[in-house]
């Protein structure tokens, strides 16, 4: 097995069907592989809140707006995959092809706090750029 799995648990309820699927999964894979695997338990992280996901697809819409870059515009779906790159990171990801394509990871992997601060890092980067984004006229 190439790629984690994760079994989220909120609440009791969700103890026993998590370790279920767990024991089940590393049944198969322990049959297969014949190689050990690893079982972390850690808190489980808030994840952005829908107002904040709003805001972060504003501030992208406005963004690809008023950026011009060499000439060109640009879509909010290009610049959250920029964004990503620049500041949370790379990752890469394997296609059946047999081929490899470096993405930006996935902003779903952040937590409230962490989000809050990548937006704050999109913003200062935009206002470097001379377009500050969200800014209500006086």
């Amino acid at each position: 097995m190439a790629s984690e799995r994760t079994f989220r648990i909120q609440g009791a309820a969700g103890i026993r069907p998590a370790f279920i699927a767990a024991w089940n999964l590393i049944q198969n894979i322990m049959r297969e592989a014949g190689t050990g695997y690893e079982l972390v338990l850690r808190p489980l992280k808030s994840k952005r809140s829908i107002d904040q996901n709003r805001r972060y697809w504003a501030l992208l819409r406005e963004l690809s707006a008023v950026a011009w870059v060499d000439g060109r515009r640009y879509s909010d779906e290009v610049w959250h995959e920029q964004m990503k790159r620049w500041f949370i990171g790379c990752e890469e990801v394997r296609l059946p092809g047999g081929t490899a394509e470096l993405r930006g990871i996935s902003t779903t992997k952040l937590s409230i706090e962490e989000f809050g601060d990548y937006m704050t890092r999109v913003e200062q980067w935009a206002a470097e750029q001379g377009w500050p984004l969200m800014v209500e006229a006086a």
